[in-house]
């Protein structure tokens, strides 16, 4: 009998040595983030002026040894166009050139024969595996790729390491991810210029980055808006269009607070709706009560500002997690 409890305790002590070890959280990174640039083209009797914004956005997915997993980057490109009397003509937002696919129509003029969702394929793909500095290494000159790659990718790429280079620098560490997203979403406002105030285009395109776990809820959710103005005269001389840093880039500099009725910047409201919206799926998220853009439920406490294109982009994005 004694000797049975012992091969018994023996059996059990053998079994769970044995048994298989918890499984480890896989740690990555994901950044978002953004670089503007402004082209203003003045009026002339040939033109009619124009605004043009363009915002490349960029998220970016690396594994514990900081190699790039996934790179996702596009381009909002906007424009805004006026005459010679300070009229606004057209200011529609436009589809992202990702977006517009071949109807981007590059392929015609491209020296390669490639159409730009092809080319950003290419340089997306040629980052996997290769960590920031091996792609910071890529030789570049006047904003060409010089290297073999620069028959795959023959567009100027300035912008694009720019931005990818200032997600890794936003990127946080999370666990166990299974699909990143991100999308933006542009709204333009307008006003003709008078004797009293200047004409205005204004770009506003929100970012949206997500990243989901394998129950498609919410581990990171990052938003910002590049908000750009282009203004001129009644006599449709432009007097200023340059490059504004982001809402979140702008902090404390915003300038909310004074005119918020709780009180809070615009960087502490965006935060509040992103821890909100951590560990819910969705059809979750899209549960939140709002009324005319304003959010109704308890959450109107930390959050104020009107949530309509947040919300829009994370849909997007949640969707477009791949």
């Amino acid at each position: 009998m004694k000797k049975a409890l012992i091969l018994i305790a023996l059996t059990l002590m053998t079994l769970a040595g044995c048994a298989p070890a918890a499984p480890q959280p896989v740690i990555s990174k994901v950044g978002t983030a953004s670089v503007t640039t402004v082209q203003p083209r003045a009026v002339t009797a040939e033109v009619t002026g124009r605004i043009r914004v363009n915002v490349t956005t960029a998220t970016v997915m690396l594994d514990k040894d900081g190699k790039f997993v996934s790179v996702n980057i596009d381009v909002a490109q906007n424009d805004g166009t006026f005459d010679a009397t300070g009229v606004v003509l057209v200011a529609d937002a436009a589809p992202t050139k990702k977006e517009k696919g071949a109807a981007y129509n590059m392929k015609q003029a491209s020296a390669i024969g490639k159409e730009w969702f092809e080319q950003i394929k290419s340089l997306e793909d040629w980052m996997i595996g290769k960590t920031l500095a091996e792609v910071k290494a890529l030789p570049v000159a006047e904003g060409k790729i010089t290297s073999d790659l620069k028959s795959s990718v023959s567009i100027t790429v300035t912008d694009y390491m720019a931005a990818v280079e200032k997600a890794v620098a936003a990127a946080v560490e999370l666990q166990d991810v299974a699909k990143v997203g991100a999308e933006s979403v542009t709204t333009i406002q307008k006003r003709d210029a008078t004797a009293e105030t200047a004409g205005r285009i204004r770009v506003n395109t929100t970012l949206a980055g997500v990243a989901l776990d394998k129950d498609g809820k919410v581990l990171h959710v990052f938003f910002d808006v590049a908000q750009n103005d282009g203004l001129f005269g009644v006599d449709g001389v432009i007097t200023s269009a340059v490059a504004a840093p982001t809402k979140r880039e702008k902090g404390d500099a915003y300038n909310m607070k004074q005119a918020s009725a709780i009180g809070k910047e615009w960087y502490e409201q965006i935060e509040a709706l992103e821890a909100w919206m951590v560990g819910k799926t969705l059809t979750e998220v899209k549960a939140l009560p709002v009324a005319e853009g304003k959010v109704t439920s308890d959450l109107k406490s930390s959050v104020s500002i009107t949530v309509t294109d947040y919300m829009a982009a994370f849909e997007k994005a949640y969707n477009a997690a791949k």
